[in-house]
């Protein structure tokens, strides 16, 4: 668990010097108190001389010790203010003139600052955002589209009131526009103490490659991964980071998402046998969906079973082949439309309509293994379609 923790001269050590002070104040006001009762008792002889010395000297000794280390300590925590105003101000020298977006988020996910690169790179002036939630920089058709996306970019954020950096990319537009950027963010909780206080998002712009652009005709990659919800996201990403030549942002865009789909629904109700019903009653449950799955699926499934991906670029085409080790589905059901034209009741319905708006799509005889084909206009179309 990575968190990072503010230590402020104000909580942490003022109760200290507070103190140091109340100690030194109460010394320095008894002294003539103490001296009037040791001259009253030694003039009524009701205490002998050299026991009033000892106690004489004993109280100036405390008295010293204790001025000493208010002073030696109020040094030290001038030095610590000096030292860190210098490293405040380094810091805000490096902020400003990053390259990297950064942007300091409340606990509840609302913009109190952003840096001069974020202005720079999405056109947004600092008055229209801050105290505003942070999708007001995304780009807001992509979350239309997808509940998932939604759903992943909130459980992120659980994961940072829990105390852990987490990473998302996500497509982010330009200011008065029509350019979307991709951006991926490292989301970096703030602790003073033990209580959540800000969020940290750094974002680095995901550039095109360019050798990649120019000269790359075919691309073959297979992953392997866990049940683990947080690597689709990243994934889908990487599936389609070489596909600019060939099709516009938003279509790409729209790829990520249906990847993101497919790749979710392998490994909820392929791999770990999720089914409808059981799914429509944990979204009822309070907190995280998906906290709630991993209570209840089969461990064995969870830690052993894999999902396999396999993705082909060619010239015309991009190929994804998505497995699961799962029981598989009754697919042909749902390749047509249903007869009552109401597909809600069926997850795989939902999926499979939008997967079917993006890609050419196939399954094995089984069903625990879709194939989704997305083929490229030719240079002369996409003049003619403009």
């Amino acid at each position: 668990m990575k968190k990072i923790r503010t230590y402020t001269y104000t909580q942490k050590q003022k109760k200290w010097i507070t103190l140091l002070y109340i100690i030194l104040a109460l010394l320095i006001i008894t002294l003539p108190l103490v001296v009037y009762i040791f001259f009253y008792y030694i003039s009524r002889s009701l205490i002998s001389v050299p026991l009033y010395i000892f106690l004489f000297l004993l109280f100036i000794i405390t008295l010293t010790i204790g001025i000493f280390i208010t002073i030696r300590f109020l040094i030290i925590a001038t030095r610590e203010i000096v030292a860190s105003k210098h490293e405040l101000a380094l810091k805000d020298v490096i902020i400003q003139h990053s390259d990297e977006i950064i942007i300091l988020l409340d606990m509840f996910g609302k913009i109190l600052s952003i840096n001069p690169a974020l202005t720079s790179i999405l056109k947004f002036n600092k008055d229209d955002i801050v105290h505003q939630p942070f999708r007001v920089i995304l780009f807001e058709k992509s979350f239309e589209d997808s509940i998932r996306l939604r759903d992943l970019l909130l459980s992120r954020f659980r994961d940072v009131f829990k105390g852990y950096e987490t990473e998302i990319v996500l497509p982010c537009k330009v200011q008065h526009y029509s350019e979307i950027k991709s951006i991926a963010f490292k989301l970096i909780p703030v602790f003073q103490d033990t209580s959540l206080q800000y969020i940290l998002a750094i974002g680095r712009v995901i550039q095109s490659d360019f050798l990649t652009s120019h000269y790359l005709k075919a691309e073959y990659a297979e992953f392997i991964i866990d049940n683990n919800i947080r690597m689709v996201n990243l994934l889908s990403y990487r599936l389609t980071r070489n596909l600019e030549p060939y099709l516009d942002k938003r279509e790409i865009i729209r790829i990520q998402l249906g990847l993101q789909e497919a790749i979710i629904n392998a490994i909820e109700h392929g791999n770990l046998e999720i089914d409808f019903e059981t799914k429509s009653r944990l979204k009822k449950l309070e907190g995280n969906y998906w906290d709630h799955v991993l209570d209840i699926c089969n461990k064995d499934n969870l830690e052993k079973r894999k999902i396999r991906v396999q993705y082909h670029l060619f010239t015309d085409c991009v190929k994804y082949i998505i497995a699961d080790e799962g029981k598989g589905f009754d697919w042909k059901q749902y390749i047509t439309d249903a007869p009552d034209g109401n597909l809600i009741h069926n997850y795989h319905g939902v999926g499979l309509t939008m997967l079917r708006d993006i890609f050419e799509v196939s399954f094995n005889d089984k069903g625990n293994e879709i194939t989704l084909v997305k083929r490229f206009r030719s240079h002369s179309d996409m003049v003619q379609s403009s």
